[in-house]
């Protein structure tokens, strides 16, 4: 839906005669005026309510009921979208909870009853029937329920005895539904821009207030401010009115309660577009309040000060975000909140232009609150939960400030104790992280239970199963011994001193290795290294169930690829049959770990060459196949998408290759196949792919 512009724009939905739509369309060009009326929609293709707009010039749209509820729903929100507001007049769709969410608070419908007497069909005839002496019509907000939202605007006539059901229902539509349906429209109209006569002032950065709070003062509008702030304001020779004279109620608790009251609050929270709202505000002897200027206590900096527990939790603030929450909730009710002393011009601006704060900002500044609420009761979490961002020297590079979040599920190398060596770096995590769930992921037949990788820029150049764990590094530094420099090492079980030796023995320098444990001896055999660190991660695969990437202005979130699938539903496409599904379903784990575009070699459960990252996949498959070397032949060749030329197939059997793996899924997957066979290739395809940016 769009964002609101100045002039609010708004849409009639109707379905027969179009009576009530009629006299609202008679209503923008009058008393409406300052608004759009942009369309005019019906399900109906014959209805007359489309002539009386077109008529009138009025755009006009037929969305009509066909397939499903929701393919109807779908094109009527489409048709909808750049309103602000929809009048239901005659339209007799009831509106799903799904397209009510995308208009919450923003639908109005006119009921001819005095609800909540005789919500639903036929309520004129029922009140005839019922003898009731008084009749009328409602105009309210559109809710989940049958004629059960809130309440705008209510008219009522006194029945006469002769005129049965419909000379009843006639005169509802003629002398009331006509008569306030306009005038309900003109107070949401007026409700989108709510005057701002009293503002509350709250804040633990008193950057600019002054200045700001003069301007408001200037506008006549009615300062309200608490504690420090109406010190600091009054000592700036600002006029305001302290909280505990609004309310009656001193502050108590050495300030831990000041603005925790019904008086403050129901001010806040009493939505300017329900009427029944401002009486009861009025009957209660309380006050609109249509701007709250409120930051929060400096929870984040005093933990990162170093306080003791007392004074982090002294500054876990308590009013400031229930005003804050009450303040955004009531935005589109006409409240302003205001938490960054960056705003304060902008909003003294549009105050001082039409005394009020527009919708559209108001949404804004809403959304930017909320966002600043989360982060702080996230930060309170963390913090009390034991996981508290943890400061890294640096980022990817010296220049780059970095730190770790844990988020406590207790998994995965955040949760590691480090046993030896300096701290870790922010690219130790990520290459550790990459190595330990690589040693997860590509997990095999049972009877090898040992795994090992090494990795390098997050990348596997080494990867291997066996029988014993020594073995297994052996076979995994073989892979690449060259690109093993300066590696990191992860092992899918607890670290054995026979392993430790055949490290020590390589003279590999590694920078780290991630492992469920080591044993003394180990630790013993290691721990000449002092600049090696050993890292002890809780067992069992790390990874995450989503995966969360930033964007410019947002983030991309989504399900964590579970690795390839049962191989037995995995299809051979050539005339060569497989010779070993085992290496085939190794291969293909093992390419998944790999960035994209991937594709590697291996061979005995071991891997042989990777090529990772290549802007083209035949540039992959070179590397991959120069790195495997003379390892390749009788070997496995995967690629984590599918082949777009016959290219690599061509690459592979000339180095020696006897089955290749990926997706397929290519338009030229034929003449892939054709070549597979014309070089005695076996090729399986496994239907799913496995990129990684």
């Amino acid at each position: 839906m769009a964002t609101p512009p100045d002039r609010p724009r708004l849409a009639i939905l109707a379905s027969g005669r179009g009576s009530n739509a009629e006299r609202l369309m008679d209503a923008f060009e009058s008393e409406l005026a300052d608004a759009d009326l942009v369309l005019v929609v019906s399900d109906n293709p014959e209805a007359p309510v489309l002539d009386r707009a077109g008529r009138r010039g009025v755009p006009t749209l037929v969305v009509p009921f066909e397939g499903s509820r929701d393919d109807h729903e779908r094109a009527l929100l489409a048709a909808v979208a750049g309103a602000d507001h929809l009048l239901l007049a005659g339209y007799m769709r009831v509106l799903s909870p799904r397209f009510l969410e995308k208009f919450a608070g923003m639908i109005l419908n006119i009921h001819p009853s005095l609800l909540p007497d005789y919500p639903g069909l036929d309520a004129p005839a029922r009140q005839w029937d019922a003898r009731v002496e008084v009749a009328g019509a409602t105009v309210h907000l559109v809710d989940e329920g049958v004629d059960s939202g809130p309440i705008l605007l209510q008219g009522s006539i006194t029945i006469r005895g002769d005129e049965g059901p419909q000379g009843l229902a006639d005169r509802i539509l003629t002398e009331v539904e006509h008569r306030i349906y306009p005038q309900a429209v003109r107070m949401l109209l007026d409700s989108l821009r709510p005057k701002v006569t009293r503002a509350l002032l709250s804040v633990a950065d008193k950057t600019g207030i002054a200045d700001f709070a003069r301007r408001l003062d200037k506008a006549d509008i009615a300062l309200l401010a608490s504690g420090g702030t109406a010190a600091a304001l009054e000592e700036a020779g600002v006029r305001v009115i302290r909280v505990e004279a609004f309310t009656g109620a001193p502050e108590v608790l050495g300030g831990r309660v000041k603005t925790l009251h019904p008086a403050v609050h129901a001010g806040i929270l009493a939505d300017r577009r329900n009427p029944g709202h401002m009486r009861e505000l009025g009957a209660s002897g309380y006050s609109p309040i249509d701007l709250v200027i409120c930051n929060l206590y400096p929870f984040e900096q005093t933990l990162a000060g170093g306080a003791a527990r007392h004074g982090v939790t002294e500054q876990i603030d308590i009013g400031g975000p229930t005003l804050i929450r009450a303040a955004a909730k009531n935005a589109d009710g006409g409240v302003t909140v205001l938490i960054d002393p960056a705003d304060y011009d902008a909003i003294v601006d549009a105050i001082d232009a039409t005394g009020a704060v527009p919708l559209a900002m108001r949404r804004r500044l809403a959304a930017k609150a909320w966002d600043r609420i989360a982060d702080y009761d996230a930060a309170i979490a963390a913090w009390a939960s034991g996981r508290a961002a943890r400061a890294l020297r640096y980022g990817e590079n010296p220049h780059q400030q970095a730190h770790l979040e844990v988020d406590g599920t207790g998994r995965g190398v955040a949760a590691g104790t480090l046993l030896q060596g300096k701290a870790l770096s922010y690219n130790n995590f990520l290459d550790l992280d990459a190595a330990y769930r690589a040693v997860h992921r590509a997990a095999g037949e049972p009877a090898r239970t040992h795994r090992c990788a090494v990795v390098k820029h997050t990348n596997p150049c080494g990867l291997a199963e066996a029988t014993t764990q020594a073995e297994a590094f052996r076979r995994a530094l073989s892979g690449d011994p060259e690109a093993a420099f300066g590696g990191i090492l992860g092992f899918n079980q607890p670290l054995e001193v026979a392993t430790a030796v055949a490290i020590a023995e390589s003279g590999l320098f590694v920078e780290c290795i991630a492992a469920p444990g080591f044993d003394d001896e180990s630790l013993a055999t290691l721990g000449a290294r002092k600049n090696l660190r050993l890292l002890a991660v809780p067992p069992g695969d790390p990874a995450p169930p989503r995966l969360v990437h930033s964007v410019g202005g947002g983030l991309l979130v989504e399900d964590a690829d579970p690795g390839p699938d049962d191989p037995s539903a995995w299809q051979v496409v050539t005339k060569q049959p497989v010779d070993d599904w085992e290496e085939v379903g190794f291969a293909m784990r093992v390419v998944a770990l790999l960035k994209s575009n991937a594709i590697c070699v291996t061979g005995d459960r071991t891997l042989r060459g990777a090529g990772a990252g290549a802007v083209s996949r035949i540039d992959s498959c070179r590397l991959a196949l120069g790195k495997a070397g003379e390892h390749a032949a009788g070997g496995v060749l995967a690629s984590d998408g599918f082949f777009p030329f016959d290219d690599c197939v061509r690459l592979a059997a000339k180095a020696g290759v006897t089955t290749i793996v990926q997706p397929g899924g290519s338009r030229r997957d034929h003449e892939v196949i054709a070549a597979c066979d014309e070089l005695g290739l076996a090729m399986v395809f496994t239907g799913r792919r496995h990129f990684r940016h």
